[in-house]
């Protein structure tokens, strides 16, 4: 398998982990030194970058990569649209979830910690017990598909940005 390889299929593997949480919505919180910094409901997540680790034999210990994420209504303005290095992840669920055609092990929960030291927990939203989330997703998603011709404008940019975004991550 050649790196490229390789690098598309890890980027691949982290993007379908955050099927849940694209699919049906997640609450993310951001803890800074012990304290809350954001909690904010996130519209989507996508993986942008990635910088696999190897020890000395080659063999993969861990991946670091950089996300893409933004919360609801990020079409009012750019700061509602972040670019993150995670480098750490502590997986807490998941759930088996089809993703284009093929089984994929989905988190549910998640902490990833940013190259800051920043804590990000992301929980899908679970409509039984959080059902005013659930609506306020249910409502943005009806939303953003009332307006499906600008977000594809505002989501290409926004990607085109963040991809370089991440490319000059130093």
């Amino acid at each position: 398998m050649t790196m490229k390889n390789f690098i598309e299929q890890e980027k691949q593997r982290l993007q379908e982990a955050l099927h849940w949480f694209n699919n049906r919505g997640s609450r993310m919180t951001v803890r800074e030194s012990g304290d809350l910094f954001l909690d904010t409901l996130v519209d989507s997540f996508t993986v942008t970058r990635i910088a696999p680790h190897f020890d000395t034999a080659g063999n993969h210990l861990r991946t670091d990569f950089w996300l893409l994420w933004k919360a609801l209504g990020y079409d009012e303005g750019f700061q509602h649209a972040h670019t993150i290095k995670v480098v750490d992840v502590r997986v807490e669920d998941t759930l088996m979830a089809e993703h284009d055609g093929k089984e994929v092990e989905g988190w549910l929960i998640v902490e990833l910690t940013d190259d800051l030291g920043r804590i990000h927990h992301v929980e899908m939203i679970e409509p039984v017990s959080e059902p005013e989330l659930a609506a306020d997703w249910q409502r943005w998603i009806a939303y953003r598909q009332k307006n499906a011709e600008r977000f594809h404008r505002i989501d290409a940019q926004l990607l085109e940005e963040h991809l370089q975004i991440a490319e000059d991550w130093s």
